[in-house]
């Protein structure tokens, strides 16, 4: 009863005749445009400081550039109504902006920060002229021969020029190994669309905002917009009432404010319950309570429910018990033992996402292989060429990584690792709507765990060290996102070598974009004044942490081998209580999620999203539910408009992105 009317909702787009084209010259122009902005903006928010711009699986990069084209779309659709954009035009639009920040912030900003900062951070103090830069690839780093790593940093002095010939070399090294997750991880997305769609008929909660923004509903036989409704703008009024308030305080101070945090949501800081338990983050997110008004109940139980009992309750008394085992590893934050053990239930958790897929594997080998007909407008790419193309990346990235100083056994634990945390990454958000999240685990953790630094090499662990520029802080990942525009796809009725074409556009260009901007605004303005932590603290931190490994190994943990297996020995119980009986309340995705550091973005507005809805649902029924539709919907775009709000002040009070 309480899932997104999603059938609904397709059914009221316009058009629900024959696939036709929806990437139409002037869409795939407009998709890259935004794909632009979005790559040159992102790395710009971060480097002043506003940051957050490509901070989510439905980000204010992606959201914000959709919101201000509907409003001009539909001044057009006053003015001209032949020349507005249509709604399947739209949906593609926003997929298109959606996958350009896959390449924005968490690929090529880490990317350009650990490939410039050896040369400028290496010192007598730190060593790291004999024992870092002399064992790192020569064509993966960016040279200082040129002054160009310095210079970035601190900027161009008078008449001199960009060195672009000493970053030609990293970036042309690199190319063939970040192409090849990228294209990769797409293909992958190809592997698990018609199993997530038509067989377990995942909900896509965050691609019902969108949907609900571009249709129409018919009431009473005539065509009512949403905009109509006094329900929807309430729910914009509030967020950004509270957005626009926060800037007139940062103004004018003797205005009095709500404290808004750097996501955009009201907080009220941290909440110590007992001065033996974690302290607890306190703060709404609007666009969690909106979003969670998509997502199934159970689910919305389990994330935030798991989260404050593992969070809090667990943890608390491990430590009061000595039982906690100190670091989970490089970019995971939190507890060691909530992370290994919500390692272990990922683990049992992708088993049964890939145990669920094993009838449509099947017939994508049989449809490769030849042994049966038919063809599916939808596919992103022709079975065969899915399972070449994939494997095909898989050996590239293999081979770049062996190439360059990873050991073969290592590799083939590696990357196979890196693509389930892909698709656990795709699976959460099109399942769970959880628009912030990162994996419980990374894959060098694991590696360095398992096979120990002495057994990995000295090139190994520094070959390790370099992918943490592509794989540390994991979020935005092209999977997720690619994911979530097929269901976009679904309601367009796009067909999926047109969805291809614009997706591939847009991260290609983001490549080439984003790189050129934070390069030419390095040397422009010098890197070592920004605020951001990225180009200041990426290359000491974390090339540090590497060759402290390296120099004291350390002996083999058992510990974090047992919270893995509670942790799978919950999850399996969890998934098997679920699966046989309907009336068990808790979802086992809960738990994969539970130590993931940006649970505390979520876990409120979950709470309240799923505490209305069981009120509603008890009391006024599915009608009531859907009737609130508008309200909830109305509270993310109150969001994003209030981000967009702060950013232009933030712009016009000084902070410029200028070539």
């Amino acid at each position: 009863m309480d899932h997104p009317p999603a059938d609904a909702v397709a059914s009221a787009l316009p058009g629900r005749g024959p696939i036709r084209g929806a990437l139409t010259t002037r869409a795939l122009l407009i998709g890259l445009l935004i794909s632009a902005f979005v790559n040159l903006g992102s790395p710009y928010t971060e480097s002043t400081g506003f940051s957050n711009f490509s901070w989510s699986y439905l980000p204010e990069g992606g959201a914000v550039p959709f919101l201000v084209l509907l409003l001009l779309n539909g001044l057009v659709g006053r003015l001209w109504p032949r020349r507005a954009l249509s709604a399947r035009e739209l949906l593609v639009i926003l997929a298109m902006g959606l996958v350009a920040n896959s390449t924005s912030l968490f690929l090529a900003y880490f990317w350009l920060a650990a490939i410039v900062s050896p040369h400028y951070f290496a010192s007598p103090e730190n060593r790291w002229q004999d024992d870092l830069i002399p064992h790192l690839p020569r064509a993966l780093i960016v040279s200082d021969r040129h002054q160009a790593a310095f210079r970035f940093y601190e900027g161009l002095p008078p008449g001199a020029s960009i060195p672009w010939r000493d970053w030609l070399v990293p970036i042309g090294a690199w190319l063939p190994l970040l192409l090849a997750l990228l294209v990769g991880a797409y293909a992958m997305v190809e592997l698990f669309r018609r199993q997530w769609l038509e067989h377990e008929k995942l909900s896509y909660p965050l691609m019902q905002l969108p949907v609900e923004l571009v249709r129409e509903s018919v009431r009473g036989g005539q065509r009512v917009g949403l905009y109509r409704r006094t329900a929807f703008w309430a729910g914009v009024g509030l967020p950004f009432g509270i957005a626009a308030l926060d800037v007139v305080h940062g103004v004018w101070p003797q205005v009095p404010s709500i404290t808004v945090d750097h996501l955009g949501g009201p907080t009220w800081g941290n909440l110590q319950l007992s001065p033996h338990f974690p302290p607890l983050w306190a703060g709404v997110s609007f666009l969690a309570l909106g979003i969670g008004w998509f997502v199934p109940s159970d689910v919305l139980f389990s994330v935030w429910f798991l989260y404050l009992l593992i969070k809090i309750i667990e943890v608390g008394l491990l430590q009061r018990a000595g039982l906690d085992i100190g670091q989970a590893g490089m970019f995971v934050w939190g507890s060691a033992a909530a992370a290994w053990q919500s390692f272990g239930a990922f683990l049992v958790f992708m088993a049964s996402v890939l145990y669920s897929a094993r009838g449509r594997l099947r017939e994508l080998v049989s449809l490769a292989s030849g042994r049966s007909g038919g063809s599916d407008p939808y596919a992103l790419l022709a079975p065969r060429t899915t399972l070449i193309v994939l494997g095909g990346c898989l050996l590239v990235a293999g081979g770049w990584l062996v190439h360059y100083g990873m050991p073969l056994p290592v590799v083939a634990l590696f990357l196979p690792l890196v693509m389930l945390i892909y698709l656990y990454l795709a699976r959460i958000v099109c399942q769970a709507g959880i628009f912030y999240v990162v994996p419980p685990q990374i894959a060098q953790n694991v590696c360095i765990w398992l096979f120990g630094p002495r057994a990995i090499g000295r090139q190994g662990m520094l070959a390790l060290g370099l992918s943490y520029s592509w794989h540390g802080d994991v979020q935005t990942v092209l999977s997720a996102l690619s994911a979530e525009s097929v269901r976009l796809q679904q309601w367009a009725r796009c067909p999926g070598s047109e969805l291809t074409r614009g997706i591939l556009a847009s991260v290609v260009l983001g490549l080439i974009v984003a790189p050129l901007g934070i390069i030419i605004t390095g040397y422009r303005h010098g890197a070592i004044a920004w605020p951001t932590w990225v180009f200041k603290g990426w290359g000491p931190s974390t090339y540090q942490q590497v060759l402290g490994q390296i120099a004291a190994p350390g002996a083999f943990q058992v510990a974090p081998l047992i919270y893995s297996g509670v942790g799978a020995g919950v999850m399996g119980l969890l998934t098997m209580l679920h699966h046989r009986f309907v009336w068990w309340p808790l979802h086992p995705l809960g738990l994969a999620v539970a130590s993931s550091f940006t649970m505390y973005a979520v876990y409120l507005g979950f709470f309240v999203a799923w505490a209305a809805k069981l009120v509603i649902l008890r009391w006024g029924g599915v009608s009531v539910y859907r009737g609130a539709v508008p309200f909830f919907t109305g509270l993310p775009v109150g969001h994003y408009a209030g981000r967009a709000l702060t950013l232009v002040v933030m712009v016009l009070r000084g902070g410029r992105f200028t070539l």
